[in-house]
């Protein structure tokens, strides 16, 4: 056993091959061997039987048995007989058994049956006397032989004895013997074919596993599957018909898939899988994109070829939910950046023009531009609060009125705005920082410069609009303009393009709808699922969380 264990699988299979070969060959020459041994006696046994009809029909056989002395005028007939026909023994015996001829001169005119035996006459000898031949292998007095004995009638008709022609065994033995080395010959070229088809099936048996032993290729079948289960991509795979194969836990959870899809057709259980695509143009699509079961997904699909035959494909499904969610937290962030830094510098030029005024001693100037300043900046600080109970979006607006303001923008918030914090949408915040932000960008270098938000509650949903008065976009772009490094000019890679595609998934993530049209300028509109939170802890001022 530990001698079979150290074989190699290509020996193992040839071994056993030619096991079965031999086995094989042994077992159909043994039966062609039987067969015709047997063919062989009943060959010697019709040829005796033919001999002996031909003899009991001859005229000199048939009147001999009405001479005086019938073994005279019998015996050199049946030995001439014997010799031409090259059979063992013609006998010729009367209806007492006494024999008329024999080989053995010495036996002539004894009985066929000396010693006599118990039982009477023996039913082999007792049916030609009753005009019955029969074919019998039996021991005589020349050794075992097979012979023919058949009944002879005199000229009247009666029945007056017996001839009985016999093949010794021992030539057919040597008969057989004499065809064996053409049978042996014939063995052995099957054995050595078959040990050659033995051989190349190994070969093909080693080029098909790429010359891997059982216990190696059993390993990378546990490793693939380890590794198809632990990693954190789902993987997807069909054969050349488009029938799943292989499909791993990564991808039931993403494709929330049931067990037992393997086998069936990925057009069927996976309708978007791109798949059948991919086996009918043989090319490999890499990172799109997607939305699947309220999650981004990036997909990859890549043909798979052996020997440069397309045999199938396989598609890669990785989830970059969190992914995009954190790149418009980015974009959020950079956005307040944006608002820091306009602030900072729409009041450090506010306090170089107090300073001016009081070195140049302009006191009332000073307290006059000191009062407007804060009118303007309490005006927006005293309304927003009273409308949009969310503090964190008070703040951004009042943020963004400060850019505005420094960029030379007119931005308002419609007086029929209204945002209970007892139902905030999530993410509102950050959507509407990029839409507010795209407007800005929209209104650069243009005579007017006007910016319009406004956010409505309504029974079932909470309903957002930006409007600029910019150039629009044009009709031919509309449809994509949510698409990912989409933007109508050459800006920022931060900015327009890439806000509105994250703006696009983060809204359809939560449920909602997002569109766009032309209306002296561009209008955004934002659908959103209202949902019910706790109220929140009173908000510390706004103008501290604005500056």
């Amino acid at each position: 056993m530990r001698l079979l264990g150290r074989m190699s699988l290509q020996t193992k299979v040839l071994l056993i091959q030619i096991g079965i070969v031999v086995l094989v060959a042994g077992l159909i020459s043994t039966t062609v061997i039987s067969v015709l041994a047997n063919l062989v006696e009943q060959q010697a046994g019709e040829r005796a039987l033919g001999i002996g009809e031909a003899v009991a029909l001859m005229p000199e056989v048939r009147n001999a048995f009405d001479a005086p002395d019938p073994s005279a005028e019998l015996q050199p007939l049946a030995e001439s007989v014997r010799q031409a026909a090259g059979v063992s023994f013609v006998v010729i015996s009367n209806r007492d058994l006494i024999r008329y001829t024999h080989p053995n001169r010495e036996l002539i005119g004894r009985s066929l049956l000396d010693p006599p035996p118990a039982g009477g006459v023996p039913e082999d000898d007792a049916k030609p006397l009753r005009g019955e031949p029969v074919v019998v292998q039996e021991e005589g007095s020349l050794g075992r032989s097979i012979r023919a004995k058949v009944p002879i009638y005199n000229t009247t008709g009666t029945l007056v004895g017996a001839v009985s022609v016999g093949i010794l065994v021992e030539r057919v033995q040597d008969r057989l013997a004499r065809d064996l080395p053409a049978l042996a010959a014939t063995a052995a070229a099957a054995l050595l074919a078959g040990i050659g088809v033995s051989f190349l099936l190994a070969r093909h048996i080693k080029g098909q596993t790429l010359g891997l032993e059982p216990a190696e290729i059993a390993a990378l079948f546990e490793q693939r599957e380890a590794m198809l289960h632990g990693i954190r991509e789902g993987v997807v795979a069909v054969d050349r018909a488009g029938q799943i194969t292989v499909v791993n836990d990564e991808a039931r959870r993403l494709l929330r898939l049931p067990d037992g899809v393997e086998g069936w057709p990925v057009a069927e259980v996976i309708p978007d899988s791109g798949l059948p695509r991919v086996l009918t143009s043989g090319q490999s699509e890499a990172d799109q994109s997607t939305q699947l079961n309220g999650r981004w997904i990036v997909v990859s699909r890549i043909p798979v070829r052996i020997r440069g035959k397309l045999v199938g494909a396989i598609a890669t499904f990785r989830d970059r939910t969190e992914f995009e969610e954190l790149a418009l937290e980015l974009q959020g962030t950079r956005s307040y950046l944006n608002t820091l830094r306009a602030q900072a510098h729409e009041f450090a030029n506010k306090l170089h023009t107090i300073a001016g005024l009081l070195e140049l001693g302009w006191e009332d100037q000073a307290v006059a531009f000191i009062t407007q300043t804060t009118r303007e900046q309490q005006q927006w600080i005293d309304e927003l609060p009273t409308r949009i109970a969310d503090p964190e979006l008070a703040a951004l607006l009042v943020g963004k009125a400060s850019v505005a303001s420094e960029r030379g923008i007119s931005f308002s918030v419609s007086e029929h705005s209204k945002l209970s914090s007892a139902h905030r949408a999530s993410g509102l915040r950050t959507i509407l920082g990029n839409l507010i932000e795209n407007a800005f960008d929209a209104v650069d270098g243009q005579a007017r410069r006007d910016v319009v938000v406004s956010i409505e509650e309504e029974p079932d949903e909470l309903h957002v609009e930006v409007r600029d008065s910019g150039p629009g976009v044009p009709e031919a772009l509309l449809s994509h303009i949510f698409e990912s490094g989409f933007s109508t000019k050459s800006t920022d890679p931060g900015s327009r393009g890439f806000g509105l595609a994250l703006v696009h998934k983060l809204v359809e993530t939560q449920g909602g709808k997002i569109t766009v049209h032309n209306d002296g300028g561009a209008l955004f509109e934002v659908h959103l699922p209202r949902r019910v939170v706790a109220p929140p802890a009173p908000a510390p001022p706004v103008m501290v969380a604005s500056q």
